[in-house]
C-alpha cells in the first residue's frame, strides 16, 4: 500500500512538472497553433493531475472514466480544424520553440515509459484500465509533438504525409 502511494506521488509531480511545462510553452510561443496545442496538453495534465488527487485521497481507482471523455487527438483534430488556414501557411519556428518540442517529446517518453512500467506491476483491472487510458493519452501526446517538429522543420514534407491523416483522423 505504501509502495502505490509512492507511486501515485510520483506521478502526481510528473503531472505537476507537465503542466508547468505547457504552460511555459504556451506563453512563449509566437504561433496561434503551438499556443493552443501547448494549452490542451496542460488541460490534458491537469485532467491526470485530478484523477491521481482523488486517487492518493484514497487509493480508490474507480470513477476515473468521468476524466475521460476526449482523447489528445480528437482535442488537436478540433484546434487543427480551426485554424487549418493558419497552419498550411509557411511557419518558421524559433529555436525556442522547436526546443520546447523536443523537451515534450522527451517529457511524453518519459511518461509512457513510467505507466507502463507500473502497469507490468499491477493486478487489479480499475489501475490497468487507469494506467492503459494514460498510456494512450501520452502517447497521442507524443505522436503529436513529434509531427509538429516535423511540420516546423519541413512543412511542404509534413503536408505531404500528415495532413490527410490528422484531418481525416486516420
Amino acid at each position: 500500500m505504501e509502495n502505490l502511494k509512492q507511486i501515485v506521488k510520483t506521478a502526481i509531480k510528473m503531472e505537476k512538472d507537465g503542466i508547468d511545462f505547457y504552460k511555459k510553452a504556451a506563453d512563449k510561443s509566437s504561433h496561434p497553433f503551438g499556443k493552443k496545442m501547448f494549452l490542451s496538453f496542460m488541460k490534458d495534465e491537469e485532467r491526470h493531475l485530478n484523477v491521481f488527487k482523488e486517487i492518493l485521497a484514497d487509493l480508490d481507482f474507480s470513477g476515473f472514466e468521468k476524466y475521460f471523455d476526449k482523447t489528445p487527438r480528437e482535442e488537436i483534430k478540433t484546434v487543427f480544424d480551426q485554424m487549418r488556414d493558419d497552419v498550411k501557411k509557411k511557419i518558421t519556428a524559433s529555436s525556442d520553440e522547436l526546443e520546447a518540442l523536443q523537451i515534450g517529446i522527451k517529457m511524453e517518453e518519459e511518461s509512457i515509459n513510467f505507466y507502463q512500467n507500473w502497469l507490468k506491476e499491477i493486478s487489479s483491472d480499475k489501475e490497468k484500465k487507469l494506467l492503459e487510458r494514460l498510456v494512450l493519452e501520452e502517447k497521442e501526446h507524443y505522436k503529436i509533438l513529434e509531427n509538429t517538429h516535423s511540420l516546423l522543420k519541413d512543412s511542404g514534407k509534413w503536408f505531404l504525409w500528415e495532413e490527410k491523416a490528422l484531418i481525416n483522423g486516420g
